[in-house]
């Protein structure tokens, strides 16, 4: 239970942390290992941010789902996670997937009759299946697409250096001469997950393969822990350590500003649900909030120009997110065999001749035992938008997407409606679900230009990890700069 907090004076500690994001837990808890005091701040009641779970009637649901400054993913591609497990001294349980993608190739949206599918998954060789029936490639390019493949899988750091701000449609027109297979890799970067492909950065697609071949074998699933479900099971073993070794949280309390001494960051300034101001000070500060979300906290003549650039770029190309979320008393039944569903990984719908993207839906509890009570199960379907900054779509035509989405469902399961319990809609402003990660930008450091003393440890940093393997990356890379600085 957290102390009563002293409002009349302010806090002193080593570390002042604005959010208890993921990347904020990871950094805490390492951090606290080595003897630092650290002080977390945060808005919602719980930790995790946007990008934890919560519960809900004995289920745990993901998906930016409350208030909060992050931005999150439903699936776990752990590699710098696991080092910062280590430097952590902390064991996060993944369960790892053995059937990873099917994609579903619907005429139109919904279908009136189930939709043929495709399996696969996400490295190189698992996209060679997908090539002629979900991609396009003719049975005679099907050896020069395995090579672009290859060649994109190759792709040494230099590489994604250089392509990182370089569109995928611009690189595919550059690159690949028949017009069959530059369709084909775009296609592929739908299925991964991008409403917009030729948008993407053709480094981050290379990276997203590239990663998975570097050496260290990539645990690829979700988090299972026995006390919370989803992506809360990532965070909360970050949290417990942090706590254990000395480290305080103080939720339902919004940071406003940071404070400076001088040019030297000192703290910050947050304030409670009825408007009590507490001040944090400390020699160091963290900000855990994605770039768009952090730089405000700071006076406008400390912005420096190119975050600010930085910021609206990514801020740009970010996404809202269409949920349904439905709690179900057994596994359905597929139409298309009448077994009971075993799939644990993603659905993804591709839909038309053109193959649009329409996001998918998963099985969580099937890998996360949390994530429902024993012997139910949680079915999560997720429709992505990408929007412009000045870009909004109105509730008629979203409810309209999930309805669609929910039709599909009853026309690929033969009894999910008897097998539903409670189901509910999401609508999840932007930014939602991490589209901006695809984009081509070139993102900042964990330090601040002409702010010594503060450090973004945030999921938009610049770094090869992915969707949320990146906030375990960036609380990791602050501790490190922390320590090193004595």
């Amino acid at each position: 239970m957290m102390r009563p907090i002293d409002y009349s004076q302010p806090i002193e500690c080593d570390v002042a942390i604005v959010g208890a994001e993921m990347s904020a837990m990871v950094a805490g808890a390492i951090l606290a290992k080595h003897g630092r005091r650290v002080v977390v701040v945060d808005s919602p009641p719980v930790t995790g941010g946007r990008g934890g779970s919560v519960p809900f009637r004995d289920y745990w649901l993901d998906c930016g789902h409350r208030l909060g400054y992050d931005v999150t993913d439903l699936e776990i591609g752990w590699i710098h996670g696991r080092e910062a497990c280590r430097e952590a001294d902390v064991e996060v349980r993944i369960n790892e997937m053995d059937s990873h993608l099917r994609v579903h190739l619907m005429p139109e949206f919904p279908p009136r009759a189930p939709a043929p599918t495709v399996n696969g998954d996400w490295s190189p060789e698992g996209f060679v299946p997908l090539a002629r029936d979900v991609l396009g490639v003719p049975e005679a390019l099907l050896p020069d697409f395995s090579k672009v493949l290859e060649r994109i899988a190759a792709a040494t750091a230099a590489d994604l250096d250089e392509t990182v701000e370089v569109p995928l449609g611009e690189w595919v027109q550059e690159n690949i001469d028949a017009p069959e297979i530059r369709r084909a890799v775009l296609t592929m970067a739908k299925t991964i997950y991008c409403q917009y492909p030729e948008r993407a950065s053709a480094g981050r697609i290379m990276g997203f393969f590239s990663t998975r071949h570097a050496g260290e074998h990539v645990v690829h699933g979700f988090a299972d822990d026995e006390e919370a479900g989803g992506m809360q099971g990532a965070v909360l073993p970050f949290e417990r350590a942090l706590r254990e070794r000395g480290g305080e949280i103080i939720l339902s309390h919004q940071p406003i500003e940071i404070t400076f001494d001088g040019q030297r960051a000192s703290g910050f300034v947050a304030i409670s649900d009825n408007h009590l101001a507490l001040e944090v000070r400390a020699p160091v500060t963290v900000i855990s909030y994605p770039i768009w979300s952090a730089l405000p906290l700071l006076p406008p003549q400390r912005r420096d120009p190119g975050l600010v650039s930085i910021s609206r770029r990514l801020e740009d190309q970010c996404t809202d997110a269409i949920g349904l979320q439905i709690g179900l008393s057994r596994l359905p039944r597929l139409r298309s065999t009448g077994e009971v569903e075993t799939h644990r990984g993603w659905n993804r719908l591709l839909v038309g001749p053109d193959r649009q993207f329409r996001g998918g839906f998963h099985i969580p509890s099937m890998s996360s035992r949390a994530m429902a009570p024993e012997g139910k199960h949680l079915l999560h379907c997720l429709i992505t938008r990408w929007l412009r900054r000045d870009e909004r779509i109105d509730w008629p035509e979203t409810k309209a997407t999930a309805d669609a989405a929910r039709a599909y469902l009853s026309t690929f399961y033969s009894d999910i409606d008897d097998c539903v319990e409670w189901e509910a809609r999401q609508w999840v402003q932007r930014p939602a679900i991490m589209g901006w990660f695809w984009a081509p930008v070139r993102r900042h450091g964990v330090e601040v230009p002409g702010c010594p003393g503060l450090y973004l440890a945030n999921s938009t940093i610049e770094s090869d990890a992915g969707p949320v393997d990146i906030s375990a990356r960036a609380g990791l890379d602050a501790a490190r700069a922390i320590l090193a600085q004595g």
